[in-house]
């Protein structure tokens, strides 16, 4: 996979996740790289019904177990790197629309 296609499908993947703050996406992107894609997405099911978690982060766990389940057959065919990186791509573009975000509140 190409670096373009690995952030075409970034782009795919952030435009869904809503209610995704990037410091929740980082913790989980995290746990992939420690533990492997299936069992953070395990994590993540298991995390957005945790009574210990503030609604917010339970929000976020579920948008990444519904999103990136979505799109486990095309991750899995890729290395642990190329899936790190694409995660990585995820990231900036969910910093990106904060940041769209927090210009648009000001302008």
């Amino acid at each position: 996979m190409t670096t373009d296609e690995k952030k075409r499908l970034a782009e795919e993947i952030e435009g869904q996740l809503v209610g995704v703050t990037p410091s929740e996406w980082t913790k989980w992107a995290n746990y992939v790289a420690r533990h492997g894609l299936q069992r953070a997405l395990q994590f993540a099911r298991v995390m957005q019904n945790s009574p210990s978690l503030r609604p917010g982060p339970r929000q976020a766990y579920r948008a990444i177990a519904e999103v990136v389940g979505r799109y486990q057959n095309q991750l899995s065919r890729l290395s642990q790197p190329d899936v790190e990186e694409v995660f990585g791509y995820v990231r900036w573009s969910l910093v990106g629309r904060g940041a769209a975000y927090d210009e648009g509140a000001r302008g």
